[in-house]
């Protein structure tokens, strides 16, 4: 297992495709914190502005309200008008679509690459069962996903603390660290069950597209139409998207409540196991060569 978990991790830092998309994600991030910190100053200026022509009154803080699962970013703002910590807005990029986007493009490429190109062939002979090949994909998925969430942070960090290095109010949040592991750690759950999930669909349609195209659907908010159609179909106002993976990454921020948190967990645990297992069971029956 050991071996082909290095054999894998060799293929994917040599995966030109990975890599251009690694390097999307991280100009995104880039761009993203310089975008918010831009939007920061906007926001300090009207709020300046706005005390100011009320007699100094204090401006009533944005709370981050979750909207749609979809691409946007956020810049929290504290009662008086100054700037929360970064890891709120970390927080906020990550609850929305544009980080799991990138990451599930990567992933799904990666999976069906080794098909493409013979390396599995090569590999499935010297292996006692075939399902560890694909644990051993599974394994190198979580590592790519870990190092993208990281580095995303890193990078945006950089650009949202350039983009106002002058006024010197922004810091990173190492006082909220504690919370901001967990909703790391959460967030790390959601997004690979809901790779996993993708994984699979890519496996059995044998289709890379596939697997992109319906993450690329429900990142932009298409699962809202499902729940629109089942609701008018058999009347009833029952919301199933309460138990989308995606409902629940959107949900996941620093504010969130506990009770939010824990129905995330076991909705994370729930599918990353459900479609890992019969990602294990198809796997194990389909024919590799």
């Amino acid at each position: 297992m050991l071996n082909l978990i290095r054999s894998n991790l060799f293929r994917m830092v040599h995966t030109k495709s990975v890599i251009v998309v690694f390097a999307l994600l991280m100009l995104m991030s880039f761009i993203s914190g310089s975008l918010a910190a831009d939007e920061s100053w906007q926001m300090i200026e009207q709020i300046e502005e706005s005390n100011r022509a009320e007699g100094g009154e204090i401006y009533n803080e944005t709370k981050e309200e979750p909207g749609d699962f979809g691409i946007y970013s956020d810049t929290p703002l504290n009662s008086d008008g100054t700037l929360k910590d970064y890891v709120y807005i970390y927080s906020s990029d990550l609850s929305s679509g544009i980080v799991v986007l990138f990451i599930l493009i990567g992933a799904v490429l990666f999976f069906r690459a080794d098909e493409k190109n013979g390396f599995i062939k090569n590999i499935a002979g010297q292996t006692k069962h075939k399902y560890n090949i694909l644990l051993s994909k599974l394994a190198v998925t979580g590592v790519y996903t870990f190092v993208c969430m990281f580095c995303y942070m890193v990078i945006g960090y950089i650009a949202f603390a350039t983009g106002i290095i002058l006024d010197g109010s922004i810091s990173f949040g190492i006082e909220y660290l504690p919370e901001a592991i967990k909703v790391f750690a959460l967030q790390y759950l959601l997004y690979m069950a809901f790779i996993s999930g993708l994984l699979l669909v890519t496996e059995f349609t044998k289709s890379t597209s596939a697997g992109i195209t319906i993450g690329l659907l429900e990142t932009m908010g298409f699962g809202k139409l499902f729940v629109t159609i089942t609701q008018k179909v058999f009347n009833t106002d029952f919301d199933i998207s309460k138990y989308y993976i995606s409902t629940n990454i959107l949900k996941v921020n620093m504010d969130a409540q506990a009770d939010v948190l824990k129905f995330a967990l076991g909705i994370g645990i729930v599918y990353f196991i459900l479609y890992n297992v019969l990602n294990v069971l198809w796997f194990s029956k389909k024919d590799i060569v």
